[in-house]
């Protein structure tokens, strides 16, 4: 081999950028996002870590029951609040399905 090839080589809209010491420097004076602002996001295509690909889990908040207990204000005995007497609402974060969308892939 007469030559050898340092990679990666960069090229945004046909311009050649540079290997990773330049692209790094561009990053870090803050230039990078200009030079990609308006690209087409390209998607992983690989399966979600936390999803699976399903993009929806359980919702953190209810376990997908879909329902939460808030307390009324009534004290017990003890002075604190007693969950028996909570009223039973709807969960806020999650769908009619007890699932919300997947933080990390959406």
């Amino acid at each position: 081999m007469a030559g050898s090839v340092a990679l990666p080589r960069v090229f945004v809209r046909g311009r050649y950028i540079g290997g990773a010491e330049q692209v790094l420097r561009i990053h870090e004076e803050g230039g990078l996002g200009v030079l990609v602002e308006g690209l087409p996001k390209v998607r992983h295509s690989g399966a979600c870590d936390g999803c699976g690909g399903a993009r929806f889990l359980p919702c953190f908040r209810c376990s997908g029951s879909r329902k939460l207990v808030v307390p009324t204000g009534e004290g017990g005995k003890g002075g604190g609040l007693e969950w028996r007497r909570g009223k039973t609402v709807r969960c806020p974060d999650c769908n009619e399905n007890g699932l919300m969308l997947c933080p990390i892939c959406s």
